[in-house]
């Protein structure tokens, strides 16, 4: 394994509409929306139900939030990835016909700007989007579940491309991050697998690990990296729990730990001042954030928002979550279609803000 390891990343996934792992697991879905900080302020981006792509950003300490339209209906067919890139927000996004599409405008701007990355035929999933130095990257499941890494120089719409996995390796949204001067990936792999991808800056040369084999993994990880060592959250629906994988930096020993609760989908993964959060969707639409202080092994649970049996309220889409100065956030879409924003307070309670409402509907 290499010497640094990387972070989280989003994905879209079908959500629960019983329970998590039950028969109707995948029967219903809202495409998980992105969440960054630019600017220092919280901003969110979510795939509409007329494939368009809507942007929402809020001044940092209040409540009051606002919408732009990045791209019109019939443009967009996976959820989004976003982050900061300099003094710019960039998305990602699949495009009509498994295209990849990117838009990007400077904070504060008035206006998105789009680039095709890959044609027709090239993209099958939610894309991970990150900054590298004074780059961009993007991965996402290809042709015939391979995986695929583009980036391009800040400054110019010139996109190079490299095959990370060939045919059959990839059967999920993958996530990715940069740390130092290396860049990881991970995805779902063959038979339900957790695979692992590593490459130094500027070599097209790929190194993969399988964190956990066959029957583990049934949707998009997260990763995310912590104090020297790589953390990585997967849901299985087999014990339908999220596990928690974690290796020290420069060694392939991957450890597992199952988080307490129930989960239905993909989780979100962030860290904050020496530990980590995961959050997920529990039972009956319940949203739960699983967390630990580092070294400890021991996980708290606490429920995010009112879901569970409150079916007006329950969570729909799979979460995403960030950190801005110091606070967690988190952004969902509920069973009415609404966008919902939530933080965490100083006495530990979170706190909803419903961002638009049915956005997704």
């Amino acid at each position: 394994m290499l010497a640094v390891a990387g972070a989280g990343a989003l994905a879209i996934t079908a959500v629960a509409a019983v329970a998590p792992g039950g028969p109707a697991a995948r029967a219903a879905s809202f495409a998980t929306p992105a969440i960054t900080v630019a600017d220092g302020n919280s901003v969110i981006a979510v795939q509409t139900a007329g494939n368009g792509l809507r942007f929402y950003w809020n001044e940092h300490g209040t409540d009051t939030w606002h919408g732009e339209q990045v791209a019109a209906n019939g443009t967009t067919f996976s959820a989004a990835s976003m982050v900061q890139d300099g003094d710019s927000v960039v998305i990602a996004a699949q495009g009509a016909g498994n295209s990849l599409d990117f838009y990007w405008q400077p904070n504060g701007g008035s206006g998105w700007t789009m680039e095709t990355v890959a044609g027709k035929g090239t993209t099958y999933s939610t894309p991970s989007v990150k900054q590298d130095g004074k780059s961009v990257i993007i991965a996402a499941e290809g042709p015939a579940n391979s995986l695929e890494f583009y980036w391009a120089a800040n400054g110019t719409s010139a996109w190079h491309q490299e095959s990370v996995a060939g045919s059959g390796t990839t059967f999920s949204a993958p996530s990715q991050t940069v740390n130092g001067k290396s860049v990881n990936i991970v995805a779902e792999g063959p038979s339900s697998s957790l695979d692992f991808y590593w490459a130094a800056n500027g070599s097209p040369t790929w190194t993969r690990e399988v964190v956990a084999g066959a029957g583990t993994t049934t949707d998009a990880p997260a990763i995310t990296v912590n104090y020297g060592s790589v953390n990585v959250a997967a849901f299985d629906e087999n014990i339908v729990a999220t596990i928690f994988y974690w290796a020290l930096n420069g060694t392939a020993n991957w450890h597992s730990e199952r988080l307490p609760g129930l989960a239905g989908g993909a989780p979100a993964i962030t860290t904050y001042p020496f530990g980590v959060h995961v959050v997920d969707r529990d039972w009956f639409g319940q949203m739960a954030d699983k967390s630990t202080s580092n070294g400890t092994g021991t996980w708290l649970y606490a429920e995010v928002g009112p879901g569970g049996l409150v079916a007006d309220d329950a969570t729909m889409s799979d979460p995403a979550v960030t950190m801005n100065d110091g606070i967690e956030n988190i952004a969902a879409i509920d069973i009415n279609g609404n966008l919902d924003f939530y933080w965490q307070d100083g006495d530990g309670q979170y706190i909803q803000e419903v961002v638009d409402t049915a956005a997704n509907l």
